[in-house]
């Protein structure tokens, strides 16, 4: 005869939850507990790299992934990709269904006319910020292009003649689907490996993470963030912005851009790189809208000299052969890993700590694995740690707490041996 299940309750203060609670979760203990998490977390293996992601909530997730290899001029080149949707999926689900193919062009474009002995990594640096920079910008691109003339031509139009452009949902949405893509918005962070293995490149809209794992002749792992935290709490990236905007108090306040939003370089989210009116005569009569309208018109009440949010990516280059590693792993992750990890300011000692865990965890579980193993179980081992490693109770309150919103966000982690 099985026991009784064991129900406890909490509170759970921060992310999105409007009421803390108390709230509901399961006791679990192994193996059930194991069990549960296996059976949450979804697990995929694509050319040989892991790919974890969790979100307890019912609600769907908005993070997605992409792993492909990109054939170029001079070899195929392996891509990867974590991207973090918010405000809606339709940003991120066009990110991540077109970026791959849009990349390839443009890098396909760049190295047309040049020879391996001309190749250099600033040269691919330089591509690979100016495929970022035009992507979002062909997303501005097509929605602007549906009032020409600019915002005089937008004044000539009455409301009317807007919402007839904007909701073509019953003739097939074609123009609706471009409005929808400017008013959501996605994080990108996304890496190139060249085809000797001897050359990696990251770049990074937002708030997600990239670390270099390396193992040294000793056997000690070593780790390297490759990623900037665009964000709010970020004190280099609000410093640019006041000197983008001087004079304007209100364009960082409460650690959000014009007191809306946390990332400070994203894809998409034009209702802050927009002047004013597109918002208030076209984004606010587009069907469906915006999740919380009042938001939106406070934002654009301090919308002065637009764009508040850039679409400029940092982009690092490692010489993976002057590394001298025996073993080599590139982790790449969404932002919700990292706040399972938050004890205080996310300052750089804060990264450089919690980076260096998760190669310690990661390089362990390879260690124990051997050279022929795949990763889905160092990816696993991180995302358990995540939610609470051997502390059954925490684990459990993360994984069966009964709340009706998310409690926690989502959680993609991305691990390829190099």
């Amino acid at each position: 005869m099985s026991n009784p299940p064991v129900y406890r309750q909490c509170n759970i203060t921060g992310y999105a939850l409007t009421d803390p609670g108390p709230w509901r979760y399961r006791l679990l203990s192994e193996p059930a507990l194991t069990a549960e998490f296996t059976r949450l977390v979804k697990t995929e293996n694509v050319l040989g790299s892991a790919c974890v992601c969790l979100q307890p909530n019912r609600q769907p997730s908005e993070d997605r992934h992409a792993i492909r290899d990109l054939h170029l001029p001079l070899g195929n080149w392996r891509f990867a990709g974590v991207f973090d949707g918010h405000a809606g999926k339709e940003t991120v689900d066009y990110t991540v269904s077109a970026f791959p193919t849009f990349l390839q062009r443009s890098l396909s474009a760049a190295f047309a006319n040049i020879d391996k002995d001309s190749f250099s990594p600033q040269f691919v640096s330089k591509a690979l910020a100016q495929a970022v920079v035009d992507f979002d910008n062909s997303i501005m691109n097509d929605f602007v292009g549906l009032f020409p003339g600019g915002l005089d031509g937008l004044a000539k139009l009455s409301d009317s003649e807007i919402e007839a452009i904007v909701n073509d949902s019953a003739s097939g949405g074609k123009n609706n689907i471009k409005v929808l893509r400017c008013m959501r918005g996605s994080t990108l962070l996304v890496s190139l490996l060249d085809p000797s293995r001897e050359n990696l490149w990251v770049a990074s809209l937002g708030d997600c993470q990239a670390a270099l794992g390396s193992k040294g002749s000793t056997g000690v792992w070593h780790s390297t963030l490759l990623s900037s935290n665009h964000n709010g709490v970020d004190a280099a990236e609000t410093d640019r912005i006041n000197k983008e905007h001087p004079g304007e108090a209100a364009c960082v306040e409460n650690d959000r851009v014009l007191g809306a939003i946390a990332p400070t370089r994203v894809i998409g989210d034009h209702t802050f790189k927009l002047p004013v009116p597109y918002t208030r005569r076209v984004f606010l009569n587009t069907i469906p809208g915006f999740y919380d309208t009042s938001k939106v018109l406070n934002m654009i009440g301090r919308s002065k000299t637009p764009p508040y949010l850039s679409n400029i990516p940092d982009v690092r280059h490692v010489d993976l052969k002057a590394l001298n590693s025996t073993d080599q792993f590139l982790l790449m992750c969404s932002d919700g890993l990292v706040d399972m990890y938050m004890d205080g300011p996310q300052d750089a000692a804060f990264f450089e700590r919690v980076v260096e865990s998760w190669v310690r965890i990661v390089g362990d579980k390879i260690g124990k694995g051997g050279s022929g193993s795949g990763l889905e179980a160092p990816a696993l081992s991180l995302m358990r740690d995540a939610l609470g490693g051997a502390d059954e109770d925490k684990v459990s309150r993360m994984l069966t707490v009964e709340t009706p919103e998310k409690c926690m966000d989502d959680i993609t982690l991305l691990l390829q041996r190099i």
